[in-house]
């Protein structure tokens, strides 16, 4: 059987500086097909895309926000695939990202990958997590409220975690080494994700702009699919502020939404809620 193509989908919003380091990194990775999704900048991003002449730039004229601008790949590449997709802002860490790829997703079942996502020389505390819910809301913010303590004062990362108990195995703990596991959902920034599946679950929701993984990701679980972290694919994200708004603010107020349309309060309130977790091993 042939191995199925891998491809870079970069989406793009006045990153061109930082576009033009990551697109140098690609270029020697050895992608089927590279795309630069832009999000109608205003930058010279197309002038620096325009230098590599084996990226495909695909310009909207609206600015759609970042999942809008995700489904652009859906349009600019029709065969089957595996997507890889990279913030504008981040640097890759690992070679032979295509092959890695094509392994990780070898399992038709599988419906994302999420791979290590790295800031400030650790793991983020938001590279994957558990179904939203008030609860597990919460412990997170409590989490990244003492992350700054975590690492120099062990017991107080420790005392934190035992006090989230019941969310803790969900979220990631930056102290420790990053392992393979199940998980609900991983961060877009670093994700692997077949075409067919990413078509199937209708694309990522135009009206989220933060995590907007978190609708496809019900979906997913819905139909039976499963998704993975994994830390084979590593990147270092320089988190560059090009929208200029207060960003968990705006996140919690779309989870407040989404789960009010789609889950319903008792889901928003309870930590299982009817989206107990059912993952592969």
């Amino acid at each position: 059987m042939k191995a199925l193509p891998v491809v870079a989908a970069i989406p793009n919003y006045n990153m061109a500086e930082s576009l033009g380091e990551l697109l140098a990194q690609l270029t020697q990775q050895g992608y089927d097909a590279i795309y630069v999704l832009d999000d109608a900048s205003t930058d010279n991003s197309r002038q620096i895309v325009a230098q590599f002449p084996n990226v495909t730039w695909v310009g909207g004229t609206h600015n759609l926000g970042a999942s809008g601008n995700r489904n652009r790949i859906l349009g600019a590449h029709k065969p089957e695939c595996i997507i890889h997709f990279l913030d504008a802002d981040v640097r890759l860490e690992t070679p032979a990202v295509p092959a890695k790829a094509r392994r990780l997703m070898a399992d038709p079942q599988i419906a994302f990958v999420g791979g290590l996502i790295k800031e400030n020389g650790r793991q983020m505390l938001w590279n994957y997590g558990p179904n939203v819910s008030l609860y597990n809301l919460l412990t997170a913010g409590v989490q990244a409220g003492f992350g700054n303590i975590q690492a120099p004062k062990p017991f107080w990362r420790h005392a934190i975690r035992q006090i989230t108990m019941r969310a803790r195995s969900e979220w990631p703990d930056p102290a420790v080494s990053p392992k393979r596991r199940a998980v609900y959902w991983a961060v877009e920034g670093n994700l692997l994700v077949r075409r067919s599946t990413l078509q199937k679950l209708g694309g990522f929701d135009k009206t989220i702009a933060e995590y907007d993984i978190l609708p496809p990701a019900q979906r997913a679980y819905q139909l039976g699919l499963v998704s993975y972290f994994d830390p084979a694919i590593a990147v270092t994200h320089l988190k560059i502020d090009v929208r200029h708004y207060h960003r968990n603010w705006a996140l919690y107020k779309e989870l407040f939404r989404l789960i009010k349309q789609r889950g319903g309060w008792r889901a928003w309130i309870f930590p299982e809620g009817h989206f107990k977790p059912r993952y592969n091993k």
